[in-house]
C-alpha cells in the first residue's frame, strides 16, 4: 500500500503548502451489504484519528441515486423521515421510509424565496434487492408497486416535488408496478388489469392515465439515476441488470421483448419514445416509465447530491479526498459516485484515495487516484462483508500513518 500511495501523498503535501494540518475530505458511497455511506465515513475517520496523522477531517457521505440517497438528501435539508408499511417486490408487506423537506424553490440549495414541500424516495427502500431473500428473486414477477405507494403518501401530504432514487432495485417491470399503484391502468386485450411484474408487460395492450393526470397535476418528478443505460438493447435494463436480479438467459430474452413492447405502448399512449433515453434502464426500466408517464426528468443522482451538499466548495478547500465503495469496476466511472468525485477532484487538481472492498482486474492507480483494497487477498465474500467495518478502519489507520510520516 505504501508504494501505491506515495504519489498521492506527495501531491497532497504540495497542495497543503504551509498549513499546520492536512485538510481531508472523507466522501464515500455505501459499501453495499455491509456499510452505509455514513458508516463508511465514520470508519475512515476513526482509522485516521487512531493514526499518527494530525489532520482536520470533514465527513461528507455521498450517494448517486442508489440506496441511501433519500436519507442523505433528506438529512441535509433537515427533512422528516416518514415510515410506512407497503408492498415489497415479492408482494409481501415491508416497512419502508422516505423523507419530506420544506425547502426553498429554485434548486435544492437556492436562497430563501418561495418554499416547496419535497419528497425524497429511494426505490430501493420498498422495492430493492435488500428486500428479497434469494429464493424470492423472480425477475419476471417482482414489482415496484411499493414505491408507488410511498409516492401516493407523499402526494397526500402535499408534496409538489418528488425525487426518486432509482438504484439497487429488485425489479425489471419498467416501473409499471409503481405507476399502477399511483392509478395508471395497464390493460390487456380484454380490458383487464395485467398482473404485476415485467413478464406480464408482454400482454399489455392499453395504458389509461386519466386518473393519474388529475392526481399529479402541478407535481414535478425527478428520477435520480446511478447509470446511463437505456431501457432496451445490449446495454438495456434486461440485458445488463436482470441477471443481477436472478434472471436466466431465457428470462433475459423474455424481459427484453416485454420491455420493448412496453415502450411501444407508452409511445402509442403519450407520443414519447422512451426506449433509448439515457438512464431509462435504471431500476429495471423505472426511469423510462417515469419519463414516459410522469413526465419525469432523469438526472444523474450524484449531481443532485453534489449540488445539495456543495461538493465542489468542499473539494476546493481540502488537500486530499478519501472516498470508497464496496466494489470498484468499470461501472464505477459511469454515472456513479466514484467517477463523479474523481472528475470534480481533477478539476481542482486534488488527489483522491479510494478504498474498495473488491476491485475489478485492470483497475490501476493514476496521477490523480490511488486505489487501496481493504480486504485480505482471496477472502470469502461473506466474511469480507461481515468484517468490512474492521477492515476499512484498519486501512484508514495505515493510510493515516503513512501520511503522518510526511506531515
Amino acid at each position: 500500500m505504501e508504494e501505491n500511495t506515495n504519489q498521492g501523498i506527495n501531491r497532497a503535501e504540495a497542495l497543503r503548502a504551509k498549513k499546520n494540518k492536512l485538510n481531508i475530505l472523507v466522501c464515500p458511497d455505501s459499501f453495499k451489504g455491509s456499510l452505509s455511506a455514513e458508516e463508511a465515513a465514520s470508519c475512515i475517520r476513526e482509522g485516521l484519528e487512531r493514526s499518527m496523522l494530525l489532520a482536520d477531517i470533514k465527513l461528507l457521505p455521498l450517494a448517486d441515486g442508489g440506496e441511501g440517497t433519500a436519507r442523505i438528501l433528506g438529512s441535509a435539508l433537515r427533512g422528516e423521515e416518514v415510515i410506512k408499511t407497503v408492498t415489497g417486490p415479492s408482494g409481501k408487506k415491508v416497512r419502508a421510509s422516505y423523507f419530506i423537506s420544506a425547502t426553498p424553490t429554485g434548486g435544492l440549495s437556492a436562497p430563501p424565496g418561495g418554499h416547496s414541500k419535497r419528497a425524497f424516495i429511494d426505490l430501493a427502500s420498498a422495492s430493492g434487492l435488500s428486500r428479497l431473500p434469494k429464493k424470492d428473486m423472480k425477475p419476471l414477477e417482482t414489482s415496484s408497486r411499493g414505491t408507488g405507494e410511498l409516492i401516493n403518501d407523499a402526494l397526500v401530504r402535499g408534496c409538489t416535488e418528488i425525487f426518486v432514487g432509482l438504484g439497487d432495485s429488485a425489479t425489471v417491470d419498467g416501473g409499471a408496478g409503481m405507476l399502477a399503484a399511483m392509478g395508471v391502468k395497464f390493460l390487456d386485450k380484454h380490458g383487464n388489469h395485467i398482473p404485476d411484474g415485467g413478464g406480464a408487460l408482454k400482454g399489455l395492450v392499453k395504458i389509461d392515465t386519466s386518473h393519474l393526470s388529475k392526481k399529479i397535476s402541478g407535481v414535478k418528478f425527478t428520477a435520480l439515476a446511478d447509470v446511463t443505460n437505456p431501457l432496451i438493447g445490449p446495454r438495456g435494463a434486461a440485458a445488463v441488470f436482470a441477471p443481477q436480479k436472478g434472471a436466466s438467459p431465457n428470462e433475459v430474452m423474455l424481459l427484453e421483448k416485454a420491455l420493448s413492447h412496453y415502450a411501444s405502448i407508452i409511445k402509442s399512449a403519450t407520443g414519447k419514445d422512451v426506449s433509448c433515453i439515457p438512464g431509462g434502464g435504471a431500476a429495471g426500466g423505472s426511469g423510462a416509465g417515469m419519463a414516459g408517464l410522469l413526465d419525469a426528468e432523469i438526472k444523474p443522482g450524484i449531481e443532485t447530491v453534489s449540488e445539495c451538499l456543495k461538493l465542489d466548495d468542499n473539494i476546493s478547500s481540502c488537500d486530499l479526498l478519501i472516498t470508497g465503495e464496496g466494489r470498484v469496476d468499470s461501472q464505477s466511472f459511469s454515472g456513479k459516485t466514484l467517477g463523479y468525485v474523481a472528475q470534480r477532484a481533477a478539476e481542482y487538481g486534488k488527489t483522491v484515495v479510494v478504498f474498495a472492498g473488491k476491485m475489478e482486474e485492470g483497475i490501476k492507480d493514476n496521477k490523480n487516484m490511488v486505489f487501496i483494497k481493504i480486504t485480505p487477498f482471496k477472502m470469502e465474500m461473506e466474511k469480507a462483508v461481515k468484517n468490512a467495518p474492521e477492515y476499512l478502519t484498519r486501512a484508514a489507520r495505515k493510510l493515516g500513518d503513512l501520511l503522518g510520516e510526511k506531515f
